[in-house]
């Protein structure tokens, strides 16, 4: 069976961090990402996948031959952006069920515009999958164990849907497709 990995994720929350600061200090906000993993199956197969991610699974249908979308897992990653760009990075780790592939997602920093809409600077983004690495007889790694990765910077909308990029994941043709909410 033919997959492709969509990450997906929302920004949930932007909440003050610092209310009580002197106002010579910079405004700080909480940043909460949920992010989901989503399989696209080249097979006949009916979606499987939140009711709040109907709507873009919709618009990968019509971008993606993909049959159908069952959500891999899903996470939440907090961290604090400040208009200034003093916040520090963020970074999660997991497992795909069923998959044995790892990822691991982060950011290195993100700033947020004090202004309404808030926009969110996301800077150094990155997803990577990869698989158990293979030692040979003689205890070295065999090949890389990196099967897909996605850097980039990034402005958003706080609640913008936004396809970042697409990897591909094997010579099969599927692919690893970052899509931001």
């Amino acid at each position: 069976m033919k997959r492709t990995i969509c990450l997906l994720a929302a920004v949930a929350a932007l909440a003050w961090g610092q209310a009580a600061a002197p106002q010579s200090e910079a405004s700080v906000k909480n940043v909460e990402l949920t992010v989901y993993l989503v399989s696209g199956i080249q097979t006949a197969a009916t979606d499987e996948v939140p009711q709040d991610l109907v709507t873009t699974v919709k618009q990968l249908h019509s971008l993606f031959p993909y049959k159908g979308y069952k959500l891999a897992d899903s996470f939440v990653l907090r961290g604090r952006g400040s208009a200034d760009g003093k916040s520090q990075g963020a970074l999660t780790e997991g497992v795909l069920p069923g998959s044995g592939l790892h990822y691991n997602f982060g950011y290195q920093r993100v700033r947020v515009a004090l202004e309404k809409p808030y926009m969110l600077h996301v800077d150094g983004l990155q997803l990577t999958i990869s698989q158990t690495p293979v030692y040979g007889p003689d205890g070295k790694q065999r090949g890389s164990s990196t099967v897909a990765s996605i850097r980039t910077d990034l402005d958003l909308a706080e609640g913008q849907k936004t396809v970042v990029g697409k990897s591909s994941i094997d010579q099969a043709g599927d692919a690893l497709i970052l899509v931001i909410v």
